[in-house]
């Protein structure tokens, strides 16, 4: 499984668990790991880590705010 293909199934996981999917699991190379609402976050860590093997990144930067007076 390629690192692109990895990233698609956890990101789909994750949204299955944030509509309403009590649990899902995800293949991470020959193991499989379960993550439900209550280790939400971990898998968000995962995706975060895959991004950045990737060379993509999930933060999304916003333009300075202006000040008028």
């Amino acid at each position: 499984m390629t690192l692109q293909e990895m990233l698609q199934q956890a990101e789909a996981a994750y949204h299955n668990l944030q509509t309403g999917k009590m649990a899902v699991s995800v293949q991470k190379g020959d193991r499989k790991v379960e993550y439900s609402r209550a280790n939400i976050h971990e898998l968000r860590a995962y995706i975060d880590d895959l991004r950045a093997q990737l060379g993509t990144s999930s933060v999304r930067r916003r333009r300075p705010a202006g000040v008028s007076f």
